[in-house]
């Protein structure tokens, strides 16, 4: 019997499964076949919005194109006209002068036409011919006026346009053609380059084209070079041009201008035989269209990503459900399982028969192998102290007089005790009167109960002996209820006395008010920590960050109180708070605390001035820091007397000071006071400081809106003031566009820089001796789109002030670089690259590591590229230089120091420096040869060089004469126009090659 159950099982479990496996897969199929569908609808509507939105970008292009046209064509008939009128009145002008003065009339006329070309410069020349085309006055004779004028289409009274040609003296021009009354004509040679003024400045895109051309496609002028060569034919469409004498026409075309396609528009053909010509590129036109249609398809596959994810996650998901198949066929044995782990059984026993009758749980809960046993068996497993309380209960239960319900022990098998909770009752059944009910295994619950015990002894253990003060206060009265030893030690007070007092004989009185709506306000667990101010026993008041949480002490409602002792972390964050609004070191405020301040008044009328001093940084370089913060202390308490008499006063680290004077009408007096502070020597410990102030000044609201926009304003004055060697400087609108100028060359430098707009070319350096190439010395040039440069003097400091110099001068880095390994390609390996290092690369960014990841980059060792820093950068920070400078003796970089003489450096700074050349300045280049005082410091310099073992350079040789001097008096190598200008290096390495050549 058993066996056939089994076998009935095992059906029934493959049936169940078969269902479920169908009945899973019905909805996978649907969203199958919706999913294709709806991912062929998407791709039929991205595929139609595409097409339409290529559509109307062509349709703009086309429209785009027409207006371009359009205007030129607009222009050139008004040009047309002018001169027309011009020529007219010339021709009237002379006729009524031959008929009233014709004695006169010659050379009145032709003084007319002079001033006429004087008037028109577009008119190459203009001429008065007789009916035959002859010369009567102006300019040449056109015999064959009459057939091409005749033949040239025209309108009522208008000038004849004649053909295209190219005159003696090589100019192209048109002929412009006017019958007289008289049938004497007025013609005109207008120049074609002043057609290109028509079109010169239109707009038609990077690869746009608009074009004046004849009704023959004869091209006179053109936007762009992409039309083809002035006096050539390009082909016209025949749509666009054939049968329409007037008016306008458009259409997309290949091979008109170039090989592009473009949306070409033709006006024109009114009154004179020219054509506008305009034409779009296609591929311009439409290349947002492709970002778009990528989008689209990436919107597609995205959706086809997703698609086939849900595809895949529901298949995962059949497979997880076929899962439950086994799961449910568990189910019943999982049921008995979690009985038996939660401790709970059912038991029943036949009170005729004396049998128990257990559930398959229930057995091991009873401590009993079998799940059937007489109650004597059953009984014998029940502790010996609980036993007779069990049967007791048991007999009355069964017997109607009570319930039955014990906790009792009971010996388990493998021979220890567990903790049964049972509960049962008399119940008639079919077979007659038995007890059942269920039981439970309760030893965790009842452990549990133990261990919260312990909880609650180890609670108050942590209570008494938390470091942290800890209460219970009742929520009514506000009466402690209990208090722990660090409360007692922290405060003050003894437990008895804690016992006797309210809370609020621990707070100042100003906070009572607080604290009882704080009481009020009920909690929810321990709430936000708030922090307050609390009164010893003594007096003394310390501040306590407060947790609290309400609770039940004893039936009474009572809060918990924890607190913590923050004064000093209070007094750490009013250190915070003063520093993040003043200048730690002079202790004024900076300028953004200034600004808030001034804000907070809504007062206007007031007035900033910025001071700006030269020479602290210096200071702090020179003579230490403790030095440089000495005199900025000392300028500081100088300025706070000024701050306290006319307004605030503020500190811009590390140079700027800001007085601000609240009082506008006050100003002249503040600022002679300023400047009487600033000017005075500063005197410290061993030595006093001159230091040298210029001052920017703004009013508000005069200048400028609010308060941090005014010390903005003061602050560019004070830049204008420093720049233009003034002490004091007003604001002015022009300073913002002037700043804003060098701030848009800052933005088209950074563009440059990542576009790699800037290129380098390299000047010679020679042996003054031999004349032998010693080395290249890289020299950065921005080149423009017409062909100009921007000079370095016009960037180069910009890119200092703005930071840009450090990408800039890793770019150079690299650059020199690469020109360095083409250099040895070419037959020149032994010919090192010098490249100039600014001050703010060498201090403040990583130039040892820059340049070996040039070198590396290249496939160079880090001694390929010689580097050259000016005498004054140096000086900044003699120090730090001092250590840059070893580093790169290591890596075995030959360093020059530029610009020698033009600075104020130190002889012993200058000793100590591990340098290896020196570049004499070219200011003391100059008449060397006839200058005894150049002549003088130059060899001074000389000597200097041999001196201390160092290669001497002489920049700027510019003369014969210099070099002879240089070389007689023992200048190791010479730079300058005379032995060659900077140039590409092409150039330069085709130029060496010459002279090798030459040399041999």
């Amino acid at each position: 019997m058993q066996r056939r159950s089994a076998t009935a099982d095992k059906l029934y479990d493959v049936r169940f499964r078969q269902r479920l496996r169908r009945a899973l897969r019905a909805p996978l199929r649907a969203i199958l076949v919706w999913g294709l569908a709806l991912a062929l609808l998407l791709a039929c509507g991205l595929a139609y919005v595409l097409a339409q939105d290529r559509g109307n970008r062509l349709a703009a292009a086309q429209r785009q194109s027409l207006a371009l046209a359009t205007g030129a064509d607009r222009l050139l008939q008004l040009e047309l006209d002018n001169l027309s009128q011009a020529l007219r009145g010339e021709g009237v002008g002379a006729q009524a002068l031959l008929a009233d003065a014709p004695a006169r009339a010659p050379a009145l006329i032709e003084a007319s036409l002079r001033g006429l070309l004087r008037r028109h410069p577009e008119l190459h020349d203009v001429a008065l011919l007789d009916a035959q085309g002859r010369r009567r006055f102006g300019g040449p004779g056109d015999p064959h006026v009459r057939e091409w004028a005749l033949g040239s289409r025209r309108n009522g009274d208008e000038v004849f346009v004649g053909p295209y040609r190219r005159l003696a003296d090589g100019q192209a021009v048109v002929t412009l053609a006017l019958p007289l009354a008289s049938g004497d004509w007025v013609v005109a040679h207008w120049r074609v380059a002043a057609l290109q003024r028509i079109v010169g400045g239109v707009d038609a895109g990077r690869d746009g084209v608009v074009a004046l051309t004849d009704t023959h496609g004869l091209l006179l002028a053109a936007s762009s070079a992409a039309a083809g060569t002035t006096g050539t034919r390009i082909r016209l469409p025949l749509g666009l041009v054939r049968g329409r004498p007037q008016g306008s026409a458009m259409g997309m075309h290949h091979a008109v201008f170039g090989q592009q396609a473009r949306m070409l528009a033709v006006s024109g053909g009114g009154d004179y035989p020219l054509l506008a010509v305009a034409g779009l590129s296609v591929r311009e036109a439409l290349a947002p269209w492709w970002w778009f249609a990528g989008a689209a398809l990436s919107l597609y596959l995205l959706y086809l990503a997703g698609f086939g994810y849900l595809l895949g996650s529901l298949r995962r998901a059949e497979g997880r459900q076929r899962q439950m198949l086994e799961r449910l066929r568990r189910g019943n044995e999982e049921l008995r399982l979690a009985h038996e782990m939660g401790g709970i059984g059912t038991w029943r026993v036949e009170a005729d028969r004396g049998h128990v009758l257990l559930a398959e749980p229930t057995g091991t809960l009873f401590g009993a192998p079998q799940l059937r046993l007489s109650l004597p068996a059953f009984l014998a497993r029940v502790h010996d102290d609980d036993r007779a309380r069990v049967e007791q209960l048991y007999d009355q239960a069964l017997h109607g007089n009570g319930e039955y319900n014990v906790v009792y022990r009971i010996h388990s098998l493998d021979g220890g005790l567990r903790w049964l909770a049972a509960r049962g009752a008399r119940v008639q059944g079919r077979d007659g009167l038995c007890m059942t009910g269920a039981v439970q295994d309760v030893s965790e619950r009842l452990e549990a109960q133990a261990r919260l015990f312990d909880a609650e002894r180890q609670f108050r253990l942590v209570f008494e002996r938390n470091p942290l003060p800890f209460w219970l206060f009742a929520v009514d009265g506000l009466r402690f209820l209990e208090v722990n030893q660090a409360a007692i030690r922290q405060y003050g007070y003894s437990r008895e006395e804690f016992l006797g007092m309210t809370l609020l004989e621990l707070r100042p009185s100003s906070e009572a008010e607080r604290l009882l709506q704080d009481v009020r306000t009920p909690r929810e667990g321990f709430d936000a920590p708030s922090v307050w101010t609390h009164q010893r026993k003594d007096g003394s008041l310390l501040s306590v960050r407060v947790h609290s949480a309400d609770l039940d002490f004893g039936g009474v409602p009572a809060r918990l109180i924890l607190a913590e002792d923050v004064s000093q972390r209070m007094a750490d964050e009013r250190e915070l708070a003063f520093r993040a609004s003043h200048d730690v070191t002079t202790g004024l405020l900076n300028p953004r605390a200034l600004a808030e301040a001034l804000d907070a008044r809504h007062q206007a009328g007031y007035a900033v001035a910025y001071v700006r001093l030269r020479g602290l940084a210096l200071i702090g370089a020179t003579l230490g820091q403790a030095a440089g913060d000495a005199v900025r202390c000392a300028v500081a308490q100088r300025l706070r007397g000024l701050g306290e008499r006319f307004g605030l006063t503020a500190h811009q680290p590390s140079q700027d000071f800001v007085l601000a004077v609240l009082d506008a009408q006050q100003l002249p007096q503040a600022l002679q006071a300023l400047l009487e502070a600033v000017s005075a020597p500063v005197h410290g410990g061993a030595f006093t400081q001159q230091l040298q102030a210029h001052v920017g000044v703004a009013l508000c609201p005069d200048d400028v809106a609010g308060a941090e926009e005014t010390i903005g304003s003061a602050a560019q004055a004070a830049h204008a003031a420093q720049a233009q060697g003034r002490s004091v400087a007003r604001f002015e609108r022009s300073m913002s566009a002037r700043i804003g100028e060098r701030l848009r060359l800052a933005g088209r430098i950074h563009q440059a820089i990542a576009r790699q707009e800037f290129e380098l070319h390299f000047q010679p350096i020679m042996h003054a001796g031999s004349g032998a190439p010693c080395l290249l010395e890289a020299l950065i040039r921005w080149p423009q789109a017409d062909g100009s440069y921007i000079a370095p003097d016009q960037f180069i400091q910009l890119c200092e002030d703005t930071g840009l110099i450090l990408p800039l001068g890793r770019w150079v880095m690299q650059s020199a670089a690469q020109a360095r390994r083409q250099l040895a390609l070419h037959g020149w390996a032994d010919l090192p690259v010098a490249v100039n290092v600014s001050a703010l690369q060498f201090f403040d960014g990583d130039l040892v590591a820059d340049l070996g990841q040039a070198c590396a980059a290249a496939g160079l060792d880090a001694d390929a590229l010689h580097l050259e820093l000016t005498e004054s950068s140096l000086m900044r920070q003699p120090q730090q230089a001092l250590e840059v400078l070893r580093q790169l003796r290591a890596l075995g970089v030959s360093v020059a120091l530029d610009d020698v003489g033009t600075g104020f450096s130190s002889m012993a700074y200058l000793r100590d420096l591990p340098l290896d050349t020196l570049k004499i300045d070219r200011s003391f280049i100059a008449d060397v040869h006839r200058d005894a005082r150049n002549a003088s410091i130059c060899e001074a310099l000389l000597t200097l060089g041999r001196s201390l073992g160092l290669d001497v350079v002489a920049e700027g040789v510019e003369t014969e004469e210099q070099l002879q001097w240089l070389r007689a008096h023992g200048c190791d190598q010479v730079q300058g126009y005379l032995l060659g200008r900077p140039a590409p290096l092409a150039q330069v390495i085709d130029a060496l090659g010459t002279r090798n050549a030459v040399t041999a």
